[in-house]
């Protein structure tokens, strides 16, 4: 990595806090969230005569597929149901999306930090914080 002036530094970590700052704040405003996937099936009937025994298949069936204390579950449900399930279901991986980048931030920061902290030692300021990490 490249050698960073301490305001450099520190421009860095302010940008990586408000960052985190508005992560956490979309965090905490989420409430309907569904883990699962939803998809749709169709169907044929096996009746003589029917029209899925030509090629046209009854459907669509809205599926939701969910897992809960290590079991999976399926329903089944209408559209307009089916509708409202996947805007959560699109909830929750955004928030799943915000966590990844969340903790990605929260790593960029401990390594800016630490930056920060060899930088200042250097120029022979006091150690203050995260201990510097020691080659095993």
């Amino acid at each position: 990595m490249p050698t960073l002036t301490l305001d450099a530094i520190r421009q860095r970590v302010r940008a990586r806090l408000r960052e985190q700052h508005a992560l956490v704040e979309r965090l905490l405003r989420r409430r309907e969230l569904l883990a699962g996937s939803l998809f749709m099936r169709w169907g044929v009937c096996g009746k003589k005569g029917c029209v899925c025994q030509a090629g046209q298949k009854h459907g669509p069936y809205y599926v939701l597929s969910t897992r809960s204390g290590g079991r999976g579950g399926f329903a089944y449900l209408d559209a307009a149901r089916a509708g409202e399930a996947r805007a959560l279901v699109k909830a929750h991986r955004d928030y799943r999306a915000d966590l990844q980048r969340l903790r990605k931030v929260n790593e960029q920061l401990v390594v800016l930090l630490r930056r920060y902290q060899e930088a200042t030692t250097r120029r022979g300021g006091r150690r203050v914080g995260i201990q510097p990490q020691t080659s095993t």
